[in-house]
């Protein structure tokens, strides 16, 4: 991980990138397979108009196709995924919110989720319990290679 001040708290990680960067760049698609090339070039073209090295957008592009990638297997039917990048000088932070089924967990032990570990500097995954199901909330940082 970058250093941040002797911050560690991955929390507090997103929130240092988070307030550095502009105005987030926001998308809402349906989640379905098909979908996942859309998110994948809003990342990289907003990566890249904010003149990031190809190594750091390919690896934000790795982190959150996986992420939508388990959201979309277990979406509810005519469901939406909405992605949030904010980046700016210190860094990128993404949030993806999905509506799978109720029954869907998260899965931060496999493969996948290690990958997403790899390529990002911090992660948080939140389910929150709204009238209309149940919303899960993953969010990832990565910092700025100088």
């Amino acid at each position: 991980m970058a250093d941040f001040g002797g911050i560690t708290d991955e929390q507090e990680v997103m929130d240092v990138i988070t307030e550095a960067a502009a105005a987030p760049v926001k998308l809402s698609v349906i989640a379905g397979a098909d979908r996942l090339p859309i998110v994948r070039s809003v990342v990289e073209r907003t990566l890249f108009i904010d003149d990031w090295s190809v190594d750091d957008v390919a690896d934000v592009k790795l982190g959150v196709d996986e992420i939508c990638s388990q959201l979309i297997a277990a979406a509810e039917p005519g469901s939406s995924i909405a992605v949030s990048i904010a980046a700016g000088p210190a860094g990128v932070t993404v949030q993806i919110d999905g509506w799978p089924d109720s029954a869907f967990a998260f899965d931060t032990a496999g493969f996948g989720w290690r990958v997403v570990e790899t390529v990002t500097d911090a992660q948080t995954v939140a389910y929150v319990e709204t009238g209309g199901g149940r919303q899960v909330v993953v969010r990832v940082a990565k910092s700025r290679t100088p």
